[in-house]
């Protein structure tokens, strides 16, 4: 049975989004943090993601795959995101391409199938309210949380729900972001 690991940025008080900070920009990503999500990325099956998140993705990573004057981590992360399948989770978007399979109902279900035919992962970008659903269908089966050193005091939280979990690996960067890994607890 394959895995569903559910990556996300979050700040240190659990927001994905603050007051004034949605561009992303408060977001540490460096060669080494790259690296990282790219090992992570490739070894996925499939990547998930809702509508916000992969409405981000399309204007900048289908050019950077053949774009040598683009750093050598994100040309690697560009074509491992055309070349991976994609699933976006939207009720409003009507067109994707570059490998990618538009699902606007049934999620649960759309995830649940793929686990059980698989012994590979499926890796979730989605965003909140995708990860929301997939937590309370219990389908979530690792965390990657990337917490990025800033804090917002109100914004769009990560967790709406309460889930326990066990901590596999912490990893600290240069950047001062940290990488922890969970696992949902039983």
């Amino acid at each position: 049975m394959g895995r569903l690991i559910v990556s996300m940025n979050l700040s240190v008080d659990g927001y994905i989004e603050g007051p004034g900070r949605e561009d992303g920009s408060w977001v540490r990503i460096d060669e080494e943090v790259h690296r990282h999500v790219n090992r992570l990325a490739a070894a996925a099956d499939a990547l998930l993601y809702g509508r916000k998140v992969y409405e981000v993705m399309i204007p900048y990573w289908p050019d950077v795959a053949e774009d040598a004057s683009k750093p050598a981590y994100e040309i690697e992360f560009g074509r491992i995101w055309m070349s991976k399948p994609k699933v976006v989770f939207s009720t409003t978007l009507k067109e994707a391409r570059w490998n990618t399979r538009i699902v606007d109902h049934g999620l649960s279900e759309e995830v649940a199938r793929p686990k059980r035919e698989t012994s590979n992962d499926l890796l979730s970008f989605g965003g909140a309210d995708v990860a929301s659903t997939l937590q309370q269908h219990g389908l979530i089966d690792e965390y990657q949380l990337f917490v990025n050193p800033s804090v917002f005091g109100s914004g769009v939280p990560f967790f709406r729900h309460s889930v326990d979990l066990k901590l596999l690996d912490a990893r600290e960067f240069k950047t001062g972001m940290v990488a922890l890994r969970y696992a949902t607890a039983p």
